[in-house]
């Protein structure tokens, strides 16, 4: 059983370790520590099938707990490999640059 925190009901406590246990048996793939995380959130009276975020998936509907902690790290995996592989071009001897002495705004 969890300990949940004080501000828990034990209606809604009833309802979360339901959840949790059917939770983990949808998601087989779950890292130790995405379980720690997981029992965390839910200690705080969150389901697991949400999210803290906002973050959804590409059907509309917010993405579950551990699918969300998968997401961001995907995209800083994703976003570590891009500033590698791609070095940001600070060369400001570029022909094609045009510098506004003036400091006017291009567009009026």
């Amino acid at each position: 059983m969890i300990r949940f925190n004080n501000n828990v009901s034990a209606e809604l406590q009833d309802i979360l370790n339901i959840e949790l246990h059917r939770y983990k048996r949808e998601i087989p793939s779950i890292t130790y520590e995405e379980w720690d995380m997981l029992v965390d959130w839910v200690k705080e009276g969150n389901s697991p099938y949400t999210n803290g975020d906002g973050v959804y998936g590409d059907d509309g509907w917010p993405l579950d707990f551990i699918n969300t902690l998968r997401f961001w790290e995907d995209m800083r995996e994703d976003f570590e490999s891009d500033s590698e592989s791609e070095p940001v071009d600070t060369n400001t001897e570029d022909p094609d640059f045009i510098e506004n002495p003036d400091n006017e705004k291009p567009f009026g």
